[in-house]
């Protein structure tokens, strides 16, 4: 069963009261909160570029949109009910209070919002604002998984594969994790990948598990497209195709992945599957540090020291 979900009058009160905020802070909250089906998620981006990171980064009109969720909670909305939850869940314009969330979440079950049963799992499986449950988790997971939460259908195949609040059935759990690739949840064809790779519940198959990287990297997920490249630069896990790899990372990076910067010079700094060559690890980590990808700004630094005797740390303002 494929879950429909219908948030689409919580995006309007959200947008309603956010979108002439002068707060960069309002339009980030936005896009944490990230109800399902936003249609505002491209102009939230423009407003936060348009704004920048100078602006005033408290949100200043959030809570009015928080007192109006609440309004239709109170009044037993179970989409409203579900979204308190979250918003205490992820601190959106409130302090972060899991108990809180916890509680919310319980009124949605009540109100029988099906991805309060998952995410009310997740508290249980993780023993955030309750005491950890591997058997509640499971059975709220499971809930979840039947009102068509897909995400909770590949946490209840990883518990199934681990024997975590229940009994271990290896064929089931591959079986849960391969229904919700095909459903949309990119991530279980991870996990299955990782599975061939590591041998842990089933024979080990290094070609099996490339080729669940793969699956996932064609339905464009950039992570799992630079992971895979540097896995085929590299020859992790017995498979190599360079010029394929590379593709992949500079793919992932056009996708916006910005790790993918690091993982590019850190290859060439170090020769791991192309010649060594410390002016193209400089040109990625100074590409990176120019696209926002922070971790650059310390390989460069580290880069220039090796290469450099006597090299002098420059002050973090003359790293653009």
């Amino acid at each position: 069963m494929m879950l429909q979900i219908d948030d689409s009058e919580i995006d309007r009160i959200i947008w309603e009261e956010i979108q002439d905020s002068p707060s960069w802070g309002d339009f980030v909250c936005y896009q944490l909160h990230a109800p399902v089906g936003a249609r505002y998620h491209e102009e939230a981006s423009q407003r936060i570029n348009g704004i920048g990171k100078g602006g005033e980064k408290t949100p200043i009109r959030y809570f009015r949109v928080v007192e109006r969720i609440r309004e239709q909670a109170e009044s037993g909305n179970a989409t409203a009910l579900f979204h308190m939850g979250k918003i205490h869940a992820l601190g959106i314009a409130v302090r972060q209070d899991f108990a809180a969330a916890a509680a919310w979440y319980r009124k949605a079950i009540a109100a029988g919002e099906p991805r309060a049963f998952s995410n009310l799992g997740w508290f249980y499986q993780s023993g955030h604002g309750v005491m950890k449950n591997p058997e509640v988790a499971f059975a709220l997971l499971s809930r979840g998984a039947d009102g068509g939460v897909i995400s909770a259908r590949a946490a209840v195949g990883m518990m199934l594969l681990d024997g975590e609040g229940c009994a271990a059935d290896t064929a089931q759990g591959i079986a849960m994790l391969e229904a919700a690739f095909s459903q949309g949840y990119l991530n279980a064809g991870n996990h299955l990948a990782d599975i061939c790779f590591a041998g842990k519940y089933v024979p080990r198959d290094a070609e099996r598990g490339h080729e669940w990287l793969f699956r996932v990297a064609e339905r464009g997920d950039a992570r799992t497209m630079a992971m895979l490249g540097h896995f085929l630069v590299a020859g992790t896990h017995g498979k190599t195709d360079i010029p394929k790899g590379l593709e992949m990372l500079e793919e992932a990076i056009g996708r916006g992945f910005l790790p993918a910067y690091l993982w590019m010079g850190s290859l060439y700094k170090n020769g791991n599957g192309v010649t060594q060559d410390l002016g193209k690890a400089r040109m990625w980590y100074e590409q990176g540090i120019a696209a926002g990808a922070l971790e650059c700004k310390e390989a460069l630094t580290r880069l220039l020291a090796e290469s450099h005797p006597g090299f002098t740390r420059p002050d973090e303002a003359s790293i653009h």
